[in-house]
């Protein structure tokens, strides 16, 4: 058995998980984890243990957008196989897909409009998306977070104590936007969520390092002009690690690689227990 230990993940991620069978990880130089990928054994150290934690303990949405006053959602397809909407066309016609999304809300007023976990997506069109490796393309298309269809300036709110971990702007076409990551400290372990597409000056009033109790605002959500060019909307995501990440994490993953960012990325519906979410 040959084992590989390996600090740069982006290089491994992008260009080694296909081909070898066992991964190391060094995360800050103090936890190994150990991925198995050919033989199936995919787990995170901390997996049962927020698994186990999150079937004790149930969220509202109304604690991530209390202004919105809505605990229930309207289930949103835009996958590849969606017939709700034409494919990267039409999603990326944001006069377009607003329009259709303004009207999917009226039909549906006492719900959010959100989904996505793991959806296969033809969205996904800027370089930074893209790889190549022995002369093959590869897209990362697969969601790891769910998305929620609001409108700018929707407040977000911490549903945990949280330290901000990153609080910063990415500027890539079809990249987060603003984007906040928190670390959230329950019993005896440690997890972390992100928050893509804010507006641009609410990033900037927070810092790495910040503490959030349980309740305040978080950040509110941008328009295209400072989200990474999206229909307004809230990308959220769980993460188990961050791995050697400071300020970014995949928010979109490579579909042949999905079995292991699953278990890095869980359902955020482990959260919100919502049917159709």
């Amino acid at each position: 058995m040959n084992f590989h230990k390996l600090t740069n993940y982006k290089r491994v991620l992008l260009h080694k998980f296909s081909t070898l069978s066992y991964f190391y990880f060094m995360e800050q130089n103090e936890q190994l984890i150990t991925f198995e990928n050919n033989f199936g054994f995919l787990k995170h150290p901390n997996e049962t243990q927020f698994n186990s934690w999150a079937k004790n303990n149930t969220f509202s949405l109304n604690e991530l957008f209390p202004t919105i006053q809505k605990n229930a959602i309207c289930p949103l397809d835009v996958s590849i196989n969606s017939t709700w909407i034409g494919g990267e066309e039409e999603f990326n016609n944001l006069p377009f897909f607003e329009e259709k999304l303004q009207k999917l809300q009226v039909d549906n007023p006492e719900k959010i409009i959100a989904g996505g976990y793991l959806e296969k997506r033809a969205l996904y069109t800027s370089e930074m998306y893209v790889r190549t490796i022995n002369n093959t393309f590869d897209r990362r298309n697969t969601h790891l977070g769910v998305d929620f269809w609001l409108p700018i300036n929707t407040p977000i709110h911490a549903m945990l104590d949280g330290e901000i971990i990153c609080s910063t702007n990415d500027t890539e076409h079809k990249g987060y936007g603003g984007l906040i990551i928190l670390k959230h400290e329950v019993e005896n372990f440690h997890f972390y969520t992100l928050y893509g597409h804010l507006s641009k000056k609410s990033v900037a009033e927070k810092k790495s390092g910040d503490f959030i109790k349980k309740g305040t605002q978080i950040a509110v959500l941008g328009d295209a002009s400072e989200n990474g060019d999206w229909v307004p909307h809230l990308h959220f995501q769980i993460m188990l690690t961050l791995l050697d990440y400071q300020n970014d994490f995949p928010g979109v993953a490579f579909e042949s690689e999905i079995e292991i960012w699953k278990n890095i990325c869980p359902n955020p519906n482990l959260l919100f227990k919502l049917e159709g979410l």
